[in-house]
């Protein structure tokens, strides 16, 4: 495997590494006293790691879709080989799934068992199946929630981000369905744009926003988190979430994909911070 470590780096995607981590971290802030710092280290391998794995895997999966869509990407580019891509992948779950072992069996389960499976599953059968790939996507990514609040001692922690996080997630994959749409009609993926077109596709992303909206104040109303959760997810989350929906609504106007999915994803890091701050 060449150590060509720049590529490396943009094959494991390192925004999504760092909305992980972020998720660990913040998980860890909701337990009273602070779990040790080498377990928070150790959750933060574990999940950073397998998702490298992962966003290696799809992007192996996706080459020839990505030498339309996003040709600058590290396979489709030519500055990494399909089989150094393979070897990285290999490591990096290897790694994460050993700091799931030190951190103990019901970790390895989740990262094992769980993750993992699911993840090739997505790569290689579900990644280009209508709303299904999308759905899979969103529970892996809010899985996360759910493995640190398991680590650090308390799953119930987890159940209320989770739930916002994979709703979150099901919008903003569907969005990068809109975004990739091109490259996933001239290699026949059964998207859902694909599918059913881009204006359902749009309505249904809305659709699912403008049920989204509603239920982000549930968790301040039920004193669940203080009134910094309310401020932040009122400032941070409801309102840009609302320009999105506004935006996905007017189908007779195009917008910009890519723009959406990247505010989609500051979204997700200004939701998190709510997270943080309404635990005051």
């Amino acid at each position: 495997m060449k150590l060509n470590f720049k590529q490396y780096f943009k094959l494991s995607r390192p925004a999504n590494l760092i909305l992980v981590a972020t998720v660990v971290l913040i998980a860890s802030t909701l337990f009273n006293p602070f779990p040790s710092i080498w377990r928070v280290l150790l959750a933060i391998i574990c999940t950073t790691f397998i998702t490298a794995a992962g966003n290696a895997l799809n992007d192996m999966c996706d080459i020839e879709i990505d030498r339309i869509n996003k040709p600058n990407r590290p396979l489709p580019s030519g500055d990494l080989s399909i089989e150094s891509a393979r070897g990285f992948m290999i490591v990096m779950f290897i790694l994460g799934n050993i700091a799931g072992l030190i951190l103990g069996f019901s970790l390895l389960f989740i990262s094992l068992f769980i993750a993992t499976p699911l993840l090739f599953w997505y790569a290689y059968r579900l990644r280009h199946v209508a709303l299904v790939g999308n759905i899979v996507v969103a529970f892996l990514s809010a899985l996360t929630f759910i493995f640190a609040a398991q680590a650090f001692g308390d799953i119930n922690l987890g159940y209320v981000p989770f739930v916002f996080t994979f709703i979150l997630s099901v919008v903003r994959e569907i969005v990068k369905d809109l975004e990739d749409l091109d490259g996933d009609e001239a290699h026949n993926s059964k998207t859902l744009p694909v599918m059913i077109g881009e204006t359902p596709t749009r309505i249904i992303a809305g659709i699912i926003t403008a049920l989204f909206i509603p239920l982000i104040p549930i968790p301040y109303v039920a004193e669940m988190f203080g009134k910094w959760f309310f401020f932040f997810g009122l400032v941070g989350v409801v309102f840009p979430m609302a320009v999105v929906m506004i935006q996905l609504f007017q189908i007779k106007r195009a917008i910009n994909y890519h723009q959406i999915a990247i505010a989609l994803k500051v979204i997700m890091f200004l939701g998190l911070a709510a997270v943080f701050v309404g635990r005051f």
